[in-house]
């Protein structure tokens, strides 16, 4: 800021004082207008103008004084900017980004081909005229055809009770045509091959005696086989039943059936044959010891 010249303000002071501004003498002759005004009082103004003068030459020679500190700021400032631009845009780029570095490709060996050996040729031989040898006619074994086992009646006990037998493919029933009770324990049914040997297919009386041990007269005990196709045979002259077993299908149990190696079954009493009947759908009696 401009330093306000004071030493040049008093001395102007002191020139108005003794009547001379500037090398001129003040008329100090009487006028109309100054008669109101005093000596005093004029030196005052005066003083107070040339202050004011002053005052404002001093304002304007700062005010042009503080243009170039400005303009030397807003100079100084905008590179400031321009390089902190420069630099917020220039970090950016200088990251890279990290590209993953190609690996090698390992390429198998390509297998080289070996020569296949060539065929070493093979003299072809000459056929020569051999005559051929008629094949002579040999006499073929014929079959031997078994006579079919057919089942003979065993009567051990002609004039014993008597039981009669009524089965199909689906059932069996075992049938007292008489008025009196007969045990059914001793009984035992066995499936035959065409040697008339037992097979594993049977049955045991007792089967029926789990809960009563006799069959009654006019009564009947039966075999029902679980999950048979067809219905069960049933005869009409069974007025009623003692026991009911039902064993699985096609199981050992079943002996009176068709299947392959079986041709008939017999019936046991106490370990003796009493009967023999044949498969299929079909009927058979026997005779066993009178109660």
């Amino acid at each position: 800021m401009t330093k306000v010249p004071w030493e040049d303000i008093e001395a102007a002071a002191r020139d108005v004082d003794a009547g001379k501004v500037q090398g001129f003498a003040i008329d100090e002759s009487p006028r109309p207008a100054q008669k109101l005004f005093t000596q005093q009082t004029i030196i005052i103004a005066g003083v107070v103008a040339v202050v004011a003068i002053i005052a404002i030459v001093a304002m304007f020679f700062a005010s042009r004084s503080n243009r170039p500190e400005v303009s030397s700021q807003i100079a100084t400032k905008v590179p400031e900017r321009v390089v902190v631009a420069s630099l917020e845009t220039a970090v950016p780029t200088a990251e890279t980004s990290e590209e993953p570095a190609p690996t090698a490709t390992k390429i198998p060996p390509t297998p080289t081909r070996k020569p296949s050996p060539e065929p070493t040729p093979v003299p072809t031989v000459q056929p020569t005229n051999t005559p051929a040898v008629e094949p002579t006619a040999e006499p073929t074994d014929e079959p031997v055809v078994e006579p079919s086992v057919t089942a003979e009646p065993t009567v051990l006990y002609p004039d014993g009770a008597r039981l009669e037998l009524a089965y199909d493919a689906n059932s069996f029933y075992l049938y007292n045509p008489s008025t009196t009770r007969i045990r059914v324990t001793p009984l035992t049914f066995e499936a035959l091959d065409a040697a008339g040997r037992p097979l594993i297919f049977g049955l045991a009386g007792d089967r029926w005696t789990q809960f009563y041990s006799f069959i009654d007269g006019s009564a009947c005990n039966g075999i029902e086989p679980f999950g048979v196709e067809g219905p069960y045979l049933r005869p009409q002259y069974c007025r009623s039943y003692n026991a009911t077993i039902t064993p699985t299908k096609n199981g050992d149990e079943l002996f009176w059936i068709e299947r392959e190696g079986v041709v008939e079954f017999r019936v046991l009493w106490n370990g003796e044959e009493v009967a023999r009947c044949p498969l299929g759908t079909n009927t058979c009696e026997l005779f066993v010891p009178a109660p």
